[in-house]
């Protein structure tokens, strides 16, 4: 009596374990959550790109303002092209007349001069100064690379989303890996009472020794099952803490989780990939107008100060400014523009095209995953009712052995379908909780 005592409470414990809780909460689980999000490293490479979209906006937004530069060049040469210059020739006709009216030699002979074309000795000093006063690229190049950063939060809480599905399902995993080596252990317990029960009976000349080596060989069978429990519990420790960035043998509290995903309508948020896809949409109709402004005129200005003149030489002539206004007007470019515009417009209507079957896609996975949860809580609740068929099919055994009117394969398979069936309500429940994470995570409905 002491023993079935003992066993109907094992049983029971095991049957509360896997029984869903009313009152548990999953603030563990939210914790793990929220270290998951702060400290795993792909989400960190995800929040890089937006600091580089960023940036990227800031350096478009720069090409708005003046750009300033300071050159500074010298020139020597000797040689090439020249022009010849007959200031003798000119002059000395006219000086040769003046010098015989005066009686003096005031005005001496001039030789022609040969100059070249590159100057030499020569420096040129100066500031450049560009202000673009209309340009239709770089105006939509800034709205391009704005759309982005928004395309990129996007996908940072889209991947966050993500993130909060794999942490949860690692860590019902665990849970559930845990549960298996409660069954296999409370396996090994009664596979040591039959061993116990055997005995006695071999003992008392009620069963031939045959009996208590099938025992033993069934209690190694389940310690071996049980020890590849453990591993596995092991490696899904690893992954669920490999997801927190944490060292992998850092330990993982056990924690029920009960569950908070209706079946019932709900009107969930828009999804982040449809918000993805209609930035994406923004982002290629400014770039089929950016191909457009392509052929418009570009306006900017300029102004050089600066200082020329021999080397070394600075006098009052050598200060000097220089101001323009430059007008560029695209007459022909062998219609690449032209080209360029048609493929951005059929980017745009792919991307159309993408969010329309994405509506229905994901209208369609919200609806068979419901179907799913309903039928997983449907297989878990049949789960819960053969374990407990089992268990009371098990005592009978038991008891009929004990009393000698059932063989000891029949209480073997009794054993062994209390088991599977134990394993098969884990898994039940298992199910149960990813269904409702699919669930959770279709309608985009967890709380970031």
């Amino acid at each position: 009596m002491k023993n079935q005592s003992y066993l109907s409470l094992a049983l029971l414990f095991i049957f509360l374990i896997f029984q869903p809780s009313a009152v548990s909460s999953q603030t563990q689980l939210d914790n793990y959550i929220k270290e998951a999000l702060e400290n795993n490293l792909d989400l960190k490479k995800q929040d890089f790109a937006l600091q580089k979209s960023l940036y990227a906006l800031k350096e478009a937004k720069s090409l708005f303002l003046p750009e300033v530069e300071f050159n500074t060049s010298y020139i020597t040469s000797g040689g090439g092209r020249k022009i010849e210059i007959p200031i003798g020739d000119l002059l000395n006709p006219v000086y040769n007349s003046l010098n015989n009216l005066t009686g003096s030699g005031k005005f001496p002979q001039v030789e022609n001069v040969s100059q070249t074309f590159n100057p030499n000795n020569y420096y040129d000093t100066r500031a450049h100064t560009s202000i673009p006063i209309f340009n239709a690229e770089i105006i939509y190049n800034s709205r391009i690379k704005k759309e982005q950063i928004t395309y990129q939060q996007v996908e940072l809480k889209l991947y966050k989303r993500e993130l909060v599905k794999q942490v949860k399902l690692a860590y019902f995993n665990y849970i559930q890996s845990l549960q298996a080596i409660k069954v296999f252990q409370n396996a090994v317990e009664l596979a040591k009472e039959n061993l116990r029960i055997n005995q006695a009976m071999v003992s008392n000349g009620k069963a031939i020794r045959t009996v208590v080596s099938r025992s033993e060989n069934e209690l190694t069978g389940i310690s071996a099952q049980l020890q590849e429990a453990e591993t596995q519990a092991q490696n899904a420790a690893a992954y669920f803490n490999f997801l927190l960035n944490r060292p992998l043998q850092t330990a993982v509290r056990e924690e029920m989780v009960t569950s908070s995903v209706s079946t019932d309508t709900f009107n969930p948020q828009k999804r982040e990939e449809l918000l993805a896809l209609e930035s994406l949409g923004q982002v290629n109709e400014l770039a089929v107008k950016l191909s457009k402004s392509s052929a418009l005129p570009k306006l900017t200005t300029f102004l050089d100060l600066g200082l020329q003149g021999d080397f070394l030489k600075v006098n009052r002539d050598a200060p000097y400014y220089l101001f323009g206004v430059n007008l560029s007007i695209p007459v022909f470019t062998g219609n690449r523009n032209k080209h360029k515009t048609r493929q951005a417009q059929i980017e745009l209507n792919a991307t159309q095209t993408q969010l329309e079957q994405a509506e229905k896609q994901l209208d369609l996975e919200v609806l068979s995953t419901r179907n799913r949860l309903t039928a997983a809580k449907s297989s878990y609740e049949a789960a819960v009712s053969q374990v407990a068929l089992s268990e009371k099919y098990y005592k009978d055994e038991q008891r009929l052995y004990k009393e000698g009117q059932a063989l000891y394969l029949e209480l073997l398979d009794a054993q062994t379908r209390l088991i599977n069936d134990q394993l098969k309500q884990s898994m039940a429940l298992l199910n149960v909780r990813t269904r409702e994470t699919e669930l959770e995570r279709a309608r985009a409905s967890y709380v970031l």
